[in-house]
Parts: C-alpha cells; structure tokens; sequence
C-alpha cells in the first residue's frame, strides 16, 4: 500500500512539470473582516480662561473640543459672543469656573453663534432691559447648541411696562435649553421665544426647566397686558409653519403673566409632554397653527382663581393622558376649553376647531371640566368645533358644558362623568365615584428634577 501511495505522489509530481493545464491550486485567503468605524475622539484642547468679553472676543471662532471657563466674580454690563464650530462629539464649552460663581449684572447678554455650542453655570441677576434685547440669544444660522444649568432672576428688579424684552430669543435649528432656572421677569416682553424663519424646522428643545413670572403688569384699563407669556413658539406671521419643537418635563410655578397665555403655541407640530402647572393663572394656549400634541401633563390650581389647563385653537390637535386638578378658572382658562373660530380668520384671528381628538384625561374638583364650543359673548367667533371626538375621560365633581348654538359636530363616546353638572348636553353619570390616581411620585420627579442644579436664592 505504501508503495502505490509513493508511486501516486510521483505521478503527479511528473505531470506538474511538464507543462500539462493540470495544477495544484494556492489555498484561498480569506478576505480580512472590515473593522468598525471607530467613534470620533475627544479633542483635548487647552483649557482657555477669561474674565470679559474682550477675552472671548480674541479667542476668535473656536475650534472643535475647545473648553473655555469664565472665571468666577461679579460682571456688569458684559455684552459677550460666543463663536465657534463644535461637533457632537467635541462641542466647544463655555462654563462657570464654579456652577453659579460667575454672575452678570446690568445689561450684560450672550450670543450664541456657531454649531454644537454649549453654555453652562452661568447666573444673570436682576437684568436691565435693553429695548429689543433678549439676555441670551442663539443666533440666525445657530445648530444644535445648548444653554444648560444656568439662571436668570429678576428678584429685585423694577416694574416696566414700557421696555420689552425677552429673556431667551432661540433662532436656529435643534437647539435646546435644558435645566436651567428662570424667575421673575417684571418687565413686559415674552420670557423666553422661539423664532421661526422661512424653509427651517427649529426642532429646538426645551426641557427641565424652572419657570416663575408671578408678576402680572397691568394697562390703564386695568386688564393684564398682552405680551407676558413664560414661553411663545412663534408668531401669528409663520403660525402654519411647522416648528417641531419639544417642550417637556418642565415645572412652571406662579406663572400668571398675561393671565391668558402660559405656553402660547404659534405653529405647528409642537409636543408638549410631561410638565407640571401649579397655580399658574392663564392655560396653555394652541393659539395658533395645528397638529400639535399636549400629552401627560399636570395642572394643579389649588383653589386659585383663573387657574386653567389647555386650550384648543386650530386643526388637528391632540390632548390625551393629562391631569387636572382644583382650577378654578372659568371662560377661556378652563380645564380644556375648545373655542369656536372666525369665518375667514387673519393669521392673527381665531381658527376654528377641526379634528381634535381629546381623550384620556382626568379631571377632579375642576370649576369648569371641559367649555366646548366657547366664545366670549358679542364676538364674531361663529365657526363651531367639527370634527373632533372627546372619549375616554374620566371627570369628577366638575362642570361639563358646551354650547349647542352654532351646532358642534362633536362625539363623545365612553367618557366617565361622576358627581359633575352638565349644561348644554347630556352625557351619562357614573354612579360610583372612580378611584383617584395616585400621581405624587410622578409629579415630585418633575418638580424637583426642574431647575438647575446650584441655588439661586
């Protein structure tokens, strides 16, 4: 056997040289496996240090990864910008030296101009209105930048009714205020305002907020004046435009203000979710625009008169999953209120209510549960709510009304009224009283998670 094995081997080998087609083929190497596209590393950058904005200023645009640190004391009259080009990965920083330490007075502001920008620990106190001004500004062009855990309080500011400001003007696109604290701003203007322009979506982001504005300036007719809402996302001017923004887990305590408009929403496709109202005298207002969504928020009244919830302006809106609880307010601050619109409204009027869907909420010991189909009286407010289904609620001990002149086009279906008066319509009464949700862990958690991180008292 071993001999005919040997024999083989040599035929083979004789083959092979002399020129016959018949080879022994190279074993295949099998292709190497591609590596993973390896995240971008940080960029590690010297640590920059200023104390004023002729420092920041002639550290010019900065670069990807770059780390600049205001060094701590008091500031008046800083009028700063902050340029520069960062990445997700390497944004360029500008913080406090100590969270809270550094503190600006007088007219001091900041610009934001740049991409991936990030601003943090820094407290403006008591700010002096500069006419057409906003304290901080993200620029025309600005992406994705952020002001995080910084203040501004106006505790010791005085009364005005003639200078309009505001305190944060967001142009841009996806940028975002995050944990930072803002309180009592006493001069008239909007607190903080999302400006829209022509072919771009903001999709900014403002979330974990604290909001207090629990001055309200009055006209000589004795009203509120218009113009003091905490948060506005765009004009009556771009209202059909689509915005895009996010508005989430935010506390606003005592934000009476206008005593109309809390959150007044200008555009469309808006979400609203997870904040947290305490005795704040006014609602959150779709104003203008459509599609938006107002999902899982908490409105607590105590007691106080014109404490109200949501209102409903405009097309497609959706209220689902909130709870309201002792608002006392009537007329447009209700509960939810959904407004009957104009004929051929202006950008600035009254749109009617179509295809709203208003379902899952719960409502205990409001003055006023829903006022569907409302207008104030001697208005021209004559386009009822169409289109729209009100199911799934749960209502305790509170007013449900509408009004059946001009006739709704309105299906209510499977909603739970216990112990409530009803006017205008007759829906079904539950005979036993719903159990009461236990919703103190998930509202602390917003509460106390609002708010930067330092004190600011």
């Amino acid at each position: 056997m071993r001999k005919i094995l040997l024999a083989a081997l040599l035929l083979v080998q004789t083959v092979g040289c002399s020129g016959s087609d018949f080879t022994i083929p190279d074993p295949v190497t099998p292709p190497a496996p591609e590596k993973p596209e390896e995240p971008e590393k940080p960029v590690v950058q010297p640590v920059k240090y200023v104390a004023s904005a002729a420092e920041l200023k002639a550290l010019g645009t900065l670069a990807a990864g770059t780390v600049v640190v205001w060094r701590d004391g008091s500031y008046a009259d800083v009028q700063a910008e902050l340029r520069g080009a960062g990445t997700a990965e390497n944004p360029v920083q500008l913080r406090a030296e100590t969270p809270g330490g550094v503190r600006f007075t007088g007219k001091s502001r900041l610009n934001l101009a740049g991409e991936h920008l990030v601003v943090s620990g820094l407290w403006w106190r008591d700010p002096v209105p500069v006419g057409g001004k906003a304290v901080v500004t993200f620029a025309k062009g600005s992406a994705a930048c952020v002001l995080r855990d910084c203040a501004i309080t106006g505790d010791n500011t005085p009364e005005d009714a003639a200078t309009d400001t505001k305190w944060v003007s967001l142009y841009g696109s996806e940028n975002s205020v995050v944990e930072c604290t803002f309180r009592d701003k006493r001069n008239i203007g909007c607190l903080l305002v999302v400006w829209l322009e022509t072919g771009t979506t903001p999709r900014h982001r403002i979330a974990g907020n604290s909001f207090s504005r629990p001055v309200s300036l009055y006209g000589s007719d004795g009203k509120a004046i218009n113009g003091q809402e905490t948060i506005r996302i765009g004009t009556s001017d771009f209202s059909m435009q689509q915005a895009a923004c996010t508005v989430e887990e935010n506390y606003f305590y005592h934000c009476h203000g206008e005593q109309a408009e809390i959150v007044s929403n200008k555009s469309c496709g808006n979400l609203y979710r997870r904040n947290l109202f305490v005795e704040c005298r006014g609602t959150l207002t779709m104003r203008h625009g459509n599609g938006c969504t107002v999902t899982g928020n908490y409105f607590f009244g105590n007691g106080m008169d014109g404490t109200g919830g949501v209102r409903l302006i405009g097309e497609d809106h959706t209220v689902e999953y909130n709870y309201f609880e002792g608002l006392a307010g009537t007329g447009y601050r209700t509960a939810i209120c959904l407004v009957r619109g104009q004929q051929s409204p202006a950008l600035s009027g009254y749109f009617q209510v179509k295809n709203a869907q208003v379902r899952n909420n719960t409502i205990f010991d409001c003055k006023y549960a829903f006022n569907v189909n409302y207008a104030s009286s001697g208005s021209d407010q004559v386009m009822p709510v169409v289109g729209t289904t009100i199911a799934d609620n749960t209502v305790v001990s509170s007013m449900v009304a509408c009004a059946a002149t001009p006739a709704p086009q309105i299906a209510w279906r499977d909603n739970v009224l216990y112990d409530c008066k009803q006017s205008g319509l007759t829906l079904p009464a539950a005979t036993s009283a719903p159990a009461k949700p236990d919703v103190a862990a998930a509202v602390e958690a917003i509460r106390s998670g609002a708010g930067c991180a330092w004190k600011t008292e």
